[in-house]
């Protein structure tokens, strides 16, 4: 079994002799909030709590973990030719809007984790590594909506449209001399949408699917068969936040409340009004109401066998007596599920809709079950009538889907990222956004080496704790037991795993305040797709004439200070190879 329970990053950090062990407290700044304050919160009349309890927090220090952040810049140069400019500009609209809290009327909310790409052309925008000298540049960005072409929401551009402003860009790139310069190997476009793998030809037409052979693509798997593009670089999928609110701002789920998205009912065990805006978790991370939280699909592919196996195995199961209940929904439609009762016996139950009403006192395991374990959360609430009005809040299905799963999951302690049709989970940056600790249950190798992006410069393994799919398939709950101890017994290891989290989360998360992925972007293009060819043509040609000695020595070349298991060019090329 491979479970990662040991900060092994204080042992890297020990040999530089910067470390410094930091034991912060989360003291419970509480203002307690009556009933009366939550009814004038949720009618819009008061605001700030959330403001005045941030003003109260301690600020962590990071200062051994800044001491090994990496010294490389990346000059990149953003293509301007016409037909490119025709696409960026057209799909402006709905880019905007989604950074600015607005979603567009005609964009699927599907799409809410896999649109990378508009955070990654609004950073890159003004970054001052930006170059407008082509010759100072060692990666060429275009300037691409992918995602948002492949729904066409762009403005103006069906597919007939598309295809031809994407052959003319590819004319214009392909006439500029430093495109030849190494094959377009050092050209990127980034879209994190698993449907574009088979849907280049149509988004674009076939000339610019030619054309990708030549490139590099942001992805969020590298490792994939029958793959459109010369090399695959890993970046992170964006979050549920993109749904919720305004890019690159700060989010408490009590705001979700304020905003009125969703009830008490729909995420409290026993509807406690009298602290929803307040709870003590807002201050005491240990304070979190739930234990274990799942919430997603889990219907009878083959993929999601662990995911049913935790429904199965963990609904009503108490790491001890004493702790608390977990968030175990099924977004699948309606259906019988294998289940374990009160007796450890296995019987078919149809399971029912969330919040649990009826049998939500039923054993299992010798616990009660919680009224969000082994229930379906597909539906959102029917519609509501106040003074012959319909409420539209709470009826919108993706906001209120959104809503629920983040606000239980920000008041969960474990993050069960199940694998998915592949080994990695978006569920990741969930996590990291509600400051939940994540639990990869996955095949685990297979996943550090194809999916978990900016390993070089983000000690992953170090706060996440990890289970190897098949030792959970063996024993859910004993597979679990080990990272539950720690969570219960040393609360030491568990907040430097918080502050390593904190510290790290910028980078990983495109849409936080200060977020620097395009940044970790950029790097990770010169690690896992860039030959040292590229490197030194670069280092010769901006450094003078030369006069830099040997170009090993530049940062290019540094090593990474934290294990990377990331795919390389040379590898994808071969595994596409091998499954030929």
């Amino acid at each position: 079994m491979t479970v990662l329970t040991l900060p092994c990053v204080l042992i890297c950090l020990a040999a530089f002799g910067i470390f410094g062990a930091v034991i912060f407290a989360l003291d419970a700044l509480l203002l307690p909030t009556p009933l009366s304050l939550f009814r004038e919160v949720m009618s819009g009349a008061i605001s700030g709590i959330a403001q005045a309890a941030r003003e109260g927090e301690e600020r962590e220090d990071f200062a051994d973990l800044e001491a090994l952040e990496s010294k490389i810049e990346v000059p990149f140069y953003v293509y301007g030719t016409p037909a490119l400019m025709e696409m960026y500009n057209r799909c402006q609209g709905p880019a905007r809007a989604i950074l600015e809290g607005s979603w567009p009327r005609y964009a699927n909310h599907g799409i809410k984790k896999k649109i990378g790409e508009i955070f990654w052309l609004d950073q890159l925008w003004s970054d001052t590594w930006r170059t407008f000298d082509p010759d100072q540049a060692l990666v060429y960005v275009l300037p691409i909506y992918p995602v948002l072409l492949l729904d066409q929401v762009c403005t103006g551009l069906k597919r007939k449209q598309t295809h031809a402003l994407a052959t003319r860009a590819v004319h214009e790139i392909t006439a500029m001399p430093y495109y030849y310069r190494h094959g377009g190997l050092d050209h990127i476009v980034i879209a994190t949408d698993w449907r574009m793998r088979g849907s280049m030809k149509k988004v674009f037409g076939s000339t610019f699917h030619a054309f990708v052979g030549n490139i590099t693509w942001g992805r969020t798997l590298t490792l994939d068969k029958n793959r459109s593009w010369q090399c695959g670089v890993n970046v992170p999928h964006t979050s549920a936040m993109t749904y919720m609110q305004k890019a690159y701002e700060p989010f408490e789920k009590e705001i979700l409340l304020e905003r009125g998205f969703i009830s008490p009912e729909d995420v409290f065990e026993d509807d406690r009004l009298d602290t929803a805006l307040d709870p003590p978790s807002r201050q005491n991370w240990f304070a979190r109401d739930y234990n274990l939280f799942f919430q997603g699909q889990a219907d009878k592919r083959h993929a999601y066998r662990y995911r049913r196996l935790g429904l199965q195995h963990l609904a009503g199961w108490r790491f001890r007596p004493n702790t608390s209940s977990n968030v175990l929904v099924s977004s699948s439609k309606p259906m019988t599920y294998q289940v374990l009762d009160a007796d450890g016996k296995e019987r078919r139950e149809s399971i029912p809709y969330c919040p649990r009403k009826d049998g939500i006192n039923k054993e299992v395991f010798g616990g009660k079950m919680g009224k969000f374990e082994r229930c379906c959360g597909r539906m959102a609430p029917k519609k509501e009538k106040r003074a012959g009005r319909q409420s539209d809040k709470r009826t919108d299905r993706g906001r209120y889907a959104a809503a629920t799963f983040l606000h239980r999951l920000g008041n969960s302690k474990l993050n069960l990222c199940f694998r998915g049709d592949d080994v990695t989970s978006n569920r990741l940056f969930d996590g990291l956004w509600t400051r939940t600790l994540n639990v990869l249950i996955t095949e685990t190798e297979e996943m550090f080496k194809t999916g978990v992006p900016f390993q070089c410069e983000i000690p992953r393994r170090n706060f996440t704790y990890a289970i190897d799919g098949p030792d959970f398939a063996r024993s859910p709950r004993e597979s679990l037991t080990p990272l539950l101890r720690e969570v219960y017994d040393d609360p030491a290891a568990v907040r430097e795993r918080l502050r390593l989290q904190d510290f790290y989360s910028r980078k990983a998360l495109w849409n936080v305040p200060g977020s620097t992925t395009a940044r970790s972007t950029l790097r990770a293009v010169t690690r896992q797709c860039l030959t040292d060819e590229i490197k030194i043509d670069f280092i010769q040609r901006t450094d003078g004439n030369g006069r830099m000695g040997d170009p090993r020595r530049h940062p290019l070349f540094a090593p990474c200070v934290f294990p990377d298991d990331l795919a390389k060019l040379e590898e994808q090329r071969a595994y596409e190879a091998f499954h030929q």
